[in-house]
């Protein structure tokens, strides 16, 4: 069945999908930067990392190893066919975790393909290493390989640190944004970090998408959050307590 576009209530589900979403994205930036002394990697790499301070000789060089091994298997790899190797120590310019649009292709029957903004999901990526330049810098013919050697090295190291963080991802959960780790069109097999949050959005039907392209002018649409999806958010920590209740001895 055909989904009719409605000019006035589709411009009143973009309004009401940019608050909850600018409200959602602040208080995971916040967890973010409270958590992120959780994430760093100077205690991890010590003396492999420039101006940073010694560490615990064997531990630090246990994850030099692991992360080389990482970096060879995903720089060499398409779409980067990086040559270059590891330089020690290593440079990472800025190790400050920031929120970054989780993008993705869709595509419009056969004849055409727009990029999809989520508005409940991000990608954990450093301050200075903007997710979309990256992507530009990728898709860029005439790329600067120490730019792309750059961007490579530092969304590894952040997949690495949060990978090891231990209890991080289940803190997290706890707090209902969950992080996860995931493959991100333009960018091959490259690990990400993504932060999702406790409110589910949807794309509405490729008939609407395609009015609003129209309109628009634009390739790209932002999925949309309705007040039923709001409503239907679940509580883990309510279920849990209530499943345990229900499942004790003289109930």
């Amino acid at each position: 069945m055909t989904q009719s576009f409605d000019v006035e209530s589709f411009i009143r589900s973009r309004k009401q999908t940019r608050l909850v979403s600018d409200l959602l994205k602040a208080q995971a930036a916040d967890y973010l930067t409270t958590l992120s002394p959780l994430v760093r990697p100077q205690p991890l790499f010590g003396e492999y990392l420039q101006g940073a301070p010694r560490g615990s000789g064997r531990e630090t060089q246990h994850h030099f190893k692991e992360f080389r091994t990482l970096f060879d298997q995903h720089a060499g790899a398409k779409p980067f066919n990086l040559m270059s190797e590891l330089e020690v120590p290593l440079n990472i310019i800025n190790s400050t975790p920031e929120l970054f649009p989780l993008e993705y292709d869709h595509r419009l029957g056969s004849d055409a393909t727009i990029r999809v903004t989520s508005p409940v999901q991000w990608v954990v990526g450093y301050s200075s290493f903007d997710l979309s330049r990256f992507r530009q810098v990728v898709k860029d013919p005439n790329r600067s390989a120490s730019e792309l050697h750059r961007f490579v090295l530092h969304y590894l190291m952040l997949f690495h640190c949060f990978s090891r963080a231990g209890g991080l991802g289940r803190l997290l959960k706890g707090l209902r944004f969950p992080v996860s780790f995931r493959r991100l069109d333009d960018f091959g097999d490259l690990p990400f970090c993504v932060i999702s949050s406790p409110v589910a959005s949807t794309l509405p039907s490729d008939d609407v998408i395609r009015h609003s392209t129209e309109i628009s002018g634009s390739r790209t649409f932002e999925e949309l959050i309705s007040e039923a999806q709001i409503g239907a958010m679940e509580d883990e920590l309510r279920e849990q307590l209530v499943a345990t209740l229900r499942e004790a001895p003289g109930q």
